[in-house]
């Protein structure tokens, strides 16, 4: 979590069509996606592919190489994505 004297929490949608993939990333807080519709996997370093379906949470710690894609061939992806984090700070930082 945010350390310094001030925080915000942002609450952001995102919409992935099928089989749509994020690029490796990494964030500097936790970052919580609840799905709203569709079924996505998340791919971090160091740990199994996880699958989460409709109706589910997941939250992806920080600092941690990760990617995650919509699992359909066919149906979109509709997320909820929680976090707080330093005013103006990047959603993700790009892995190269």
């Amino acid at each position: 979590m945010p350390m310094g004297k001030s925080q915000e929490v942002r609450v952001i949608t995102a919409t992935f069509k099928p089989g749509e993939k994020t690029i490796l990333h990494t964030h500097r807080f936790p970052v919580t996606y609840f799905v709203v519709e569709g079924t996505f996997r998340k791919e971090m370093e160091g740990s199994a592919p996880v699958i989460v379906k409709a109706g589910q949470a997941f939250v992806e710690p920080p600092n941690v190489k990760a990617t995650l894609f919509n699992h359909s061939r066919t149906e979109p992806l509709r997320l909820v994505i929680f976090y707080a984090s330093t005013p103006g700070a990047p959603f993700l930082d790009p892995v190269h």
